[in-house]
């Protein structure tokens, strides 16, 4: 799992692990999810071709928010 430096509004920590396509979010409610099934294509985007004015918030409502991807709340180990 990497923790990425986040900067955003919505999201105050990011985990991904591309191997294993699993994302965990925690928002600024404080409240986290974990979320599989995650593509694989859109991590690696974020990891390595992601820009500085990339925006968290839209890559989490467009790859995890907006799909019907499975999660759950909390963080898994």
């Amino acid at each position: 799992m990497q923790s990425l430096n986040v900067r955003s509004s919505a999201v105050t920590q990011l985990n991904v692990d591309e191997l294993e396509g699993i994302a965990q979010v925690e928002f600024t409610n404080g409240k986290k999810y974990t979320y599989f099934d995650v593509a694989k294509d859109a991590i690696r985007e974020l990891l390595f071709n992601s820009k500085p004015d990339t925006s968290i918030g839209q890559w989490v409502n467009n790859n995890l928010l907006n799909t019907q991807r499975p999660y759950k709340l909390g963080f898994t180990d």
